[in-house]
């Protein structure tokens, strides 16, 4: 596999990863008021996720990271 189509595929799975954790209604990205989970909205077909949100920067880039480390070893 050359070095574009294996960062395209790396690239995919963060993305997946992080809409996936917004999914499960982790900690990384959270309502800004209580548990106003409606009004945040994720489109994975058009890679956003908006409203009124915290993103915990740290948990993010935690995700991230251990996603590139799984595409690392498959």
């Amino acid at each position: 596999m050359d070095s574009k189509t294996y960062n395209k595929d790396v690239r995919k799975a963060c993305v997946e990863a992080v809409f996936d954790e917004f999914a499960e209604h982790g900690d990384m990205i959270r309502p800004q008021y209580a548990e106003q989970w409606d009004e945040v909205y994720a489109s994975r077909s058009f890679g956003h996720i908006t409203g009124p949100m915290d993103v915990d920067v740290p948990d993010l880039v935690d995700v991230i990271i251990d996603t590139i480390v799984k595409e690392a070893h498959k």
